[in-house]
């Protein structure tokens, strides 16, 4: 375990989530915009980088299967708060975006306790991720309550349940196969 955490895919996993802090200050101080964006890109390239080098070099690991999918999480909650408490982001989409990392974490962490299985991020997840941080990256440049950039977002929470819908679908099949794998 000690040399999984020097995993360079878990060390990006680990940057992700401190880089979660000074995102969250710098956004409700709603000032350094280009800082902001840095970060935010930043960890969506870490998030590709990740898994990416975790296959390349052969360092899948159980712990950056684990930290991955929670340093998107723990981004992904803190932002969409933050952009709620300040409103800057549609209340019903918080929800739709807390509860489907609640549904994850909770089957994940059943998963994990029943067989001692972690399932791997899958790519309709990280679309569904990307979709989310787009989301997020115009609601923090949309400080000046532009009317395109608003219709823009609107149509973009629409194609993000979309496809929070369709990658949750696709991980309770996962979640089901394994239940049954080991059970059966």
């Amino acid at each position: 375990m000690k040399k999984e955490f020097f995993y360079i895919s878990n060390l990006l996993s680990l940057l992700r989530m401190i880089l979660v802090i000074p995102l969250i200050f710098l956004i409700a101080a709603g000032t350094y915009k280009t800082a902001v964006i840095i970060i935010l890109v930043s960890m969506f390239i870490s998030d590709l980088l990740d898994g990416f080098l975790a296959r390349k070099l052969n360092q899948v690991s159980e712990l950056g299967k684990i930290i991955d999918p929670l340093a998107d999480k723990a981004a992904v909650v803190s932002v969409v708060i933050v952009l709620f408490l300040m409103g800057r982001i549609e209340t019903w989409f918080v929800i739709v975006v807390v509860a489907r990392d609640l549904l994850i974490l909770v089957f994940g962490l059943y998963l994990k306790s029943k067989n001692k299985i972690v399932l791997m991020s899958n790519y309709p997840g990280k679309i569904a991720v990307l979709s989310i941080g787009i989301i997020i990256l115009l609601c923090v440049l949309n400080d000046n309550n532009s009317e395109l950039l608003k219709i823009t977002i609107s149509y973009l929470y629409y194609i993000s349940v979309l496809l929070i819908i369709y990658s949750l679908i696709l991980y309770y099949k996962r979640f089901s196969k394994s239940l049954g794998e080991t059970n059966g």
